[in-house]
């Protein structure tokens, strides 16, 4: 499911991205998800170094709710060209 969500996000990235910026656009959006990625497994693993592993399980799958829940308003704001706009400028 996270990868199905990953693609409306790309979609979304590819509609606010001039043509001639698309691959270094998209290339960067992939370095800082595996980036991202790196940093929340090293934040999972120094939780889990105070606190028991479940525990920090548990922990690390609240804060991502809450993160999706805190982007989630934005995200569903359709791109529009004013969107488009801003973003070019």
């Amino acid at each position: 499911m996270g990868f199905s969500a990953g693609l409306l996000l790309q979609d979304r990235l590819i509609t606010l991205t001039p043509d001639d910026l698309r691959g270094q656009a998209l290339g960067l959006h992939t370095s800082g998800l595996l980036a991202m990625q790196a940093a929340g497994a090293t934040i999972a693993g120094l939780v889990a170094q105070f606190i028991p592993a479940g525990t920090a399980m548990s922990v690390m799958a609240i804060a991502s709710l809450l993160v999706t829940l805190v982007l989630t308003p934005t995200l569903r704001q359709p791109a529009t060209a004013s969107t488009v706009e801003r973003v070019a400028a």
